[in-house]
């Protein structure tokens, strides 16, 4: 006899979050879902996803939370609650699995791992990657964290979410390789902004250049999916500004713990942080390219 499927709980229907849930209806799972503006879930709601008005009431219908929010301060009152009131982690039933999808603070992940288990919870970080495209078409990079019976129990799920799934090892782990990732994201716009400033500035067709360079050595997801979309002014977020300089603060404060030195990422954090500061945290991390182009601008004035 088939077993049912668990019920899941979703928190967080955002740019990425709305289609992984979305995933999860179309398999099948019975779907409990809270968002702080309600009208980003209606379309799940539509799809049959069952409303609960708070994180806290959608823990104490399901079986597995899955949460992906904004920033740490965010995950640690999800999971912690307010002056020691709320949160999943007092309000999920007995037995139940804590997934947390955020790129967030691996400490803060260890810690949610702590409570849970002495509640008799599991717990899994596990951030992903690749933007509101791979949320759509359930092709996410997702790195999990965390015991290994908890993530046979979140596998099924990831599965029809994302297509490269990847254990790193204990509570943490995943947000550890999710920083690293983010690291490489970050220099890695730096860099292919930086190649079609100077191309532009030679006086060349960026655009061309662009379709050039994406299938040599120096080709890559960002230079394929995301430059195009710069050269052609589109700046519509499919993975926010101000959420890459969060992480870009995640990263370098994990890298100050251990001691590592990574220039290349202070010169990203203080770009995005340019950026961010300029009115574009709202906008794709493409948005990037408008700092070399407003340089030139003015160095042409």
């Amino acid at each position: 006899m088939t077993q049912p499927l668990p019920t899941v709980g979703f928190v967080g229907t955002g740019i990425m979050g709305a289609s992984m849930a979305g995933h999860l209806v179309s398999a099948g799972y019975p779907l409990h879902v809270f968002n702080r503006t309600r009208s980003k879930a209606e379309p799940l709601l539509a799809a049959g996803a069952v409303w609960c008005d708070s994180a806290d009431d959608v823990a104490a219908s399901a079986d597995i939370v899955i949460t992906i929010v904004g920033m740490p301060a965010d995950v640690e009152q999800v999971y912690f609650g307010t002056n020691g009131r709320g949160g999943l982690v007092a309000a999920a039933k007995p037995g139940s699995l804590l997934i947390d999808m955020t790129t967030s603070s691996p400490t803060l992940a260890e810690r949610i791992a702590e409570a849970a288990t002495a509640r008799g919870l599991a717990s899994v970080d596990a951030p992903v990657s690749g933007g509101d495209v791979g949320a759509r078409n359930g092709t996410l990079v997702i790195m999990a964290g965390g015991d290994e019976a908890a993530y046979a129990r979140a596998l099924p799920l990831f599965e029809t979410m994302g297509k490269s799934i990847t254990r790193l090892g204990a509570a943490g782990a995943g947000q550890r390789c999710k920083l690293a990732n983010q690291v490489a994201v970050a220099v890695g716009m730096v860099a292919w902004c930086e190649a079609l400033a100077h191309a532009e500035a030679g006086g060349l067709d960026a655009s061309l250049v662009q379709q050039v360079i994406s299938g040599g050595a120096a080709g890559s997801w960002a230079m394929t999916n995301l430059a195009p979309r710069a050269l052609a002014d589109d700046f519509a977020p499919g993975f926010l500004v101000r959420h890459l300089v969060k992480d870009i603060g995640i990263a370098r404060e994990a890298a100050d713990e251990t001691g590592t030195e990574l220039p290349g990422l202070m010169v990203a954090e203080q770009l995005y942080a340019l950026l961010n500061d300029g009115g574009c945290g709202d906008e794709g991390t493409q948005a990037l390219l408008r700092l070399y182009r407003a340089a030139d601008d003015a160095a042409v004035s």
